[in-house]
C-alpha cells in the first residue's frame, strides 16, 4: 500500500510539474495574443523592446541564484534559510546598481513603473529555488495565475486607453504581486538575523552566473540581433516566433529542471538509460509540438511561416532532447567551465551566422537557420564528454 501511495506521489508530482513548466511560458503566449489581437503589434513589438531589457538586466541580478542555490541546498538542506539569506543580501548591490540605468536610459514617467518591474522580478525570481527545491509546483502556479489576472484586469480596465506606459505599469504591479505572495508563503527566509553582506558567495555562486549569462545569450541573442535591424511590428512578430521555438527547444530542460538534485544523485548507467529515453520520445513529442506552434502563430497571431522555416524550426528544437543530459552530468561532476564554453561558442557562432544572413537581408528564415546551426553545434560538443567517461 505505501509502494502505491509513493508512486501516485511521485507521478503526481511529475505531472503538476510538467504544467507548472508550461504554465508561465503559456500565459506570455496568451499575454502577447491579448495585446497582438486586441490592441496591436505595433504595441507589443514596442513593448517587448523594454522585455530584452529586463531579461538581460534580470539574468545579472539574479547571479546565478537558481542553479547555484539548488546544488547547495542539496548538499547542505540545513543551512538552507542562512545560503539563501547570504546570497540574496550579496546580490542586493548588483540590483541597487542596475536601478541606476534605469534612471539613465528611460524617461521619467516609466522609471517608477520599471523600478517596481526590476524589484518584481528580482524578488520573485530569487525565491524560485526554493519553490523548485520543496516542490511547490500548485502554489508556484496559483501565485502566476493571481499575478496574471491582475494584469489583464487592468488592460480591460484600461483597454479604451492602453499605451505604452499604461501596459508597462500594468505589467510592473502583477509582477509586484506575485513578489508579495511569495513574500508571504515563505515569510520565514525574511527575517534576517544579520544584514552583514558576505560577497565572497558571489565569487563562489560566478560559475553559475557565467553559466546562466551564456547559456541565455545562447536562446536570446537571435531576437537582440533582430532587434538591431528591426523595430516595432516585426520585433513583436519575430519575439513571439522566436519565443514559441525557444519554449520547443526549452521543454525538456523545463521537465527535467525542478529535479535536478535527484539528477544529481544518478549514476552513470541511469543516466545514458534516461538520455535514450527522451531521444526515443523526443522525436515525436518535438513534432507535435512544432505542428502545434505553426497552427497557433497562423491562426492566433496571423503570422505565417514557411514549410523551410518550419522544418528549421524542428531543427531548432530537437538536438536539446539529445544533449540535455550530457550537460546536466557535465554540472552534476562540477564541470560547469565546459558547460560555459558549449555555450559561449554555440551563441558566438550564432550571433555572427545571424548578422551575416540578415545583413544579407535573409531576414526570418536566416535568423533561423542561424539558431538551427549554434543547437547541432551546441550538440555535437556536448556529446564529445561521454557520459561513463566522468
Amino acid at each position: 500500500m505505501n509502494k502505491i501511495k509513493k508512486t501516485v506521489t511521485r507521478n503526481s508530482l511529475i505531472i503538476l510539474n510538467g504544467f507548472r513548466s508550461i504554465f508561465s511560458p503559456l500565459l506570455s503566449i496568451i499575454f502577447s495574443y491579448i495585446i497582438v489581437n486586441y490592441f496591436s503589434k505595433a504595441l507589443w513589438g514596442n513593448f517587448v523592446e523594454y522585455v530584452l531589457f529586463f531579461l538581460i538586466t534580470n539574468v545579472i541580478c539574479e547571479w546565478g541564484n537558481r542553479s547555484f542555490l539548488l546544488r547547495t541546498f542539496s548538499e547542505n538542506p540545513k543551512e538552507m534559510i542562512s545560503n539563501w539569506q547570504n546570497l540574496f543580501l550579496a546580490r542586493t548591490p548588483i540590483f541597487f546598481l542596475t536601478t541606476i540605468s534605469i534612471v539613465i536610459l528611460f524617461s521619467w514617467q516609466l522609471i517608477p513603473f520599471l523600478i517596481l518591474w526590476l524589484l518584481g522580478i528580482f524578488i520573485y525570481n530569487s525565491i524560485l529555488s526554493i519553490t523548485y527545491y520543496y516542490r511547490d509546483y500548485f502554489i508556484s502556479v496559483i501565485i502566476e495565475a493571481f499575478g496574471f489576472i491582475i494584469i489583464i484586469s487592468q488592460l480591460i480596465i484600461y483597454q479604451e486607453n492602453l499605451n505604452l506606459t499604461i501596459l508597462i505599469r500594468s505589467y510592473s504591479i502583477g509582477i509586484i504581486f506575485k513578489m508579495i505572495l511569495s513574500i508571504i508563503y515563505y515569510s520565514k527566509f525574511f527575517y534576517f538575523k544579520s544584514l552583514k553582506i558576505k560577497f565572497k558567495i558571489l565569487k563562489t555562486s560566478f560559475p553559475f552566473f557565467i553559466l546562466g549569462l551564456t547559456g541565455f545569450l545562447h536562446s536570446k541573442i537571435d531576437v537582440y540581433t533582430y532587434s538591431l535591424f528591426h523595430k516595432g511590428q516585426p520585433l513583436g512578430e519575430y519575439q513571439i516566433i522566436s519565443g514559441f521555438f525557444v519554449f520547443a527547444s526549452s521543454f525538456i530542460s523545463l521537465l527535467l529542471f525542478p529535479f535536478i538534485k535527484n539528477f544529481y544523485r544518478l549514476k552513470s548507467n541511469s543516466i545514458l538509460k534516461l538520455k535514450k529515453i527522451i531521444i526515443r520520445y523526443g522525436i515525436f513529442i518535438n513534432l507535435v509540438i512544432i505542428l502545434i506552434i505553426h497552427n497557433v502563430l497562423r491562426l492566433g497571431f496571423q503570422i505565417y511561416l514557411s514549410p523551410i522555416q518550419i522544418s528549421i524550426g524542428y531543427l531548432i528544437s530537437f538536438p536539446p532532447y539529445v544533449y540535455t543530459t550530457h550537460i546536466y552530468h557535465l554540472l552534476k561532476i562540477k564541470k560547469e567551465n565546459i558547460v560555459v564554453k558549449i555555450s559561449l561558442y554555440s551563441f558566438l557562432l550564432n550571433l555572427v551566422i545571424s548578422l551575416t544572413l540578415l545583413y544579407l537581408d535573409y531576414n526570418i528564415t536566416g535568423i533561423l537557420l542561424a539558431s538551427a546551426i549554434a543547437q547541432f553545434f551546441c550538440m555535437i560538443y556536448a556529446l564529445k564528454f561521454k557520459i561513463h567517461e566522468y
